[in-house]
């Protein structure tokens, strides 16, 4: 009889264990919510586009001139600057709880996201190597994604989660 406890006490606490790995997957993932709502995930989510867009302006200031003048070192240091802190706010977007009747639409608006800040890095690895032509092919295909992912979200009327590429390059 003890045997039997211990063996059904363990295989609980084992399904307990998978049980909390799981929820905490799902959190980190960016889980979805039936009790979420679009104008709540909104609320949640453009203070942290507000802080992202702010953070870019500033670290991209003058980067048109630094390519303009052959300065490409300091551009791709600019650029690599703004992968890190694009990457992180897309972190921190993932891990907000999304309305599941959105859920489909924003996991390709996240793909988005994150195909802006491996351009963003690309385009700084280029820079470094001082592969001008090479920087402005990546800036297109960067261009190009932001739109996708500003058409993929569009009817969520998002004033600082909207990418515009022209304020910054």
């Amino acid at each position: 009889m003890r045997f039997r406890r211990t063996t059904s006490g363990a295989v609980l606490a084992i399904v307990a264990a998978v049980v909390s790995l799981v929820a905490l997957a799902t959190g980190a993932l960016g889980s979805t919510s039936p009790t979420q709502t679009r104008e709540g995930y909104v609320a949640q989510v453009e203070p942290i586009c507000k802080t992202n867009t702010k953070a870019n302006e500033r670290i991209l200031a003058n980067v048109r001139g630094y390519i303009k003048h052959g300065k490409l070192p300091l551009a791709a240091t600019q650029f690599r600057k703004a992968s890190e802190a694009f990457g992180k706010a897309t972190k921190q977007i993932a891990a907000i709880p999304q309305p599941s009747s959105d859920a489909t639409k924003l996991g390709k608006w996240i793909g988005y996201l994150e195909g802006d800040t491996k351009y963003l890095g690309e385009i700084a690895k280029a820079l470094k190597a001082e592969k001008k032509s090479r920087a402005q092919e990546l800036l297109v295909r960067l261009e190009a994604n932001s739109r996708r992912a500003n058409s993929t979200v569009i009817s969520f009327e998002f004033r600082y989660c909207v990418i515009n590429q022209s304020k910054f390059v």
